[in-house]
């Protein structure tokens, strides 16, 4: 083995938290330390907030009238 990780793959995101049992995309029980985290989850939602206003179409109010 070549010590690098393997890709994920889709089925990871399926699996249960091993340490609290929380289901798959929800976020940990307060005291687990070990999965996806509110922390986690405000940082994911600030991600997607800067990608969509990076890509969102410009508002332009001047137009040409013709």
């Amino acid at each position: 083995m070549s010590g690098q990780p393997r890709p994920w793959r889709p089925e990871d995101f399926d699996d249960r938290c091993e340490t609290c049992g929380a289901p798959a995309g929800q976020l940990c029980r307060s005291w687990c330390h070990t999965g996806y985290t509110a922390e986690d989850a405000r940082h994911d939602a600030e991600l997607r907030d800067q990608k969509a206003s990076s890509h969102a179409p410009s508002t332009a109010t001047s137009r040409s009238k013709e």
